[in-house]
């Protein structure tokens, strides 16, 4: 019977193990943000506003892991890496030559944020082990193939970038709760209902929920009221707390929507790690606990188990969720808010 229990170097190599493989296999180094010259004006591109509380790096175009004690942000345009394919009669199409490449096209810095409080917004918070070009990365593949109307928001807080990291994760999702709460406050001044969709992955969905709970414990009503959509893939957190976070925060405009597999490895090792004790984003619709909160109209659970998992950690489903969302069967009617083109599948 396996031990419940590790010594430190036991947990760093089941970390390793299973959690190596979920970020990127040739991690971008921090030069790829620099602007490229001369990219092709039909590769699909998207532009992306980042708010991080990381400090910049000082020999580098990068951002380090390095906690800042104020929110920097920059516009970046993203063109994801195409082949356009020309038919002798028929229209040009373009299909992707890499999932993961990437070239900045443009960079500006910003002083604030204030004219994206009278647009709509899709604010993306990553997980664990992310460095920041990762997750400029990630999201600005999400707003490509999911063909996003409204304005990405990278939220970039000062993950590790490691597989080691974990712990340090932990820590400074935690020092970065106040800066997402901040940004939700700063995004939420047009006073207008709706308009902000908040999207989390793993350790992001953690941090997600926190800065909401904050928002309700600082009686700000009228900041959550902006709130459009809550999306949380395979959030890494604990059932019971997960239940008492959504509680505190009470109903929103919609059910918050959790992107759930029971098969997802990191997430196993992230309960083994914790006593066993689940994570909600490891779950289906028969928990106990989802049950509850789907009844009272607080959470609706969609499972992309089926899907293909992009990652031999079976943690990072959601890139494909527009594939997902055109599966027979599936809820497709409850994402239209969260910011993406839903595809009807074929006859």
């Amino acid at each position: 019977m396996a031990p419940n229990h590790y010594r430190p170097w036991q947990r760093l190599a089941l970390v390793w193990l299973l959690l190596g493989v979920a970020a990127c296999s040739a991690r971008p180094h921090d030069r790829v943000l620099v602007p490229q010259p001369g990219i092709p004006d039909w590769y699909p591109s998207a532009t992306i506003v980042t708010a991080t509380d990381r400090q910049r790096s000082a020999a580098s175009p990068g951002y380090s892991s390095k906690r800042s004690p104020k929110l920097r942000f920059e516009r970046f345009t993203v063109a994801m890496v195409a082949i356009r394919n020309e038919r002798h009669g028929q229209r040009q199409s373009v299909t992707f030559a890499g999932s993961e490449k990437y070239l900045v096209k443009d960079r500006k810095g910003l002083s604030d944020i204030d004219a994206l409080q009278h647009r709509k917004t899709v604010v993306y918070v990553h997980g664990y082990n992310y460095t920041f070009q990762e997750s400029l990365f990630q999201i600005s593949k999400v707003a490509i193939e999911g063909k996003l109307k409204e304005t990405p928001v990278l939220f970039s807080w000062p993950s590790e970038g490691t597989i080691t990291g974990y712990i340090a994760d932990k820590d400074a999702a935690l020092y970065a709760r106040d800066d997402l709460t901040n940004l939700l406050i700063r995004l939420g001044k047009n006073g207008k209902k709706g308009g902000i969709t908040l999207f989390g992955h793993s350790t992001g969905a953690w941090l997600v929920l926190e800065a909401l709970r904050q928002l309700k414990l600082t009686n700000r009503d009228d900041v959550l009221g902006r709130i459009d959509q809550v999306v949380l893939a395979a959030p890494d957190i604990e059932i019971d707390l997960f239940g008492r976070q959504v509680r505190t925060i009470g109903r929103l405009a919609h059910p918050i929507i959790l992107l759930n597999a029971k098969d997802d490895r990191a997430l196993a090792l992230s309960s083994r790690l914790a006593g066993s004790r689940p994570r909600i984003g490891a779950v289906d619709r028969q928990n106990a606990t989802v049950k509850e909160l789907a009844a009272e109209g607080m959470i609706e659970v969609i499972d992309l188990s089926r899907l293909p998992a992009p990652d031999q950690a079976r943690h990072r489903r959601f890139v494909r969720l527009a594939q997902a969302l055109s599966m027979p069967g599936e809820r497709t009617d409850l994402l239209p808010q969260a910011g993406l083109r839903l595809t009807q599948p074929s006859p």
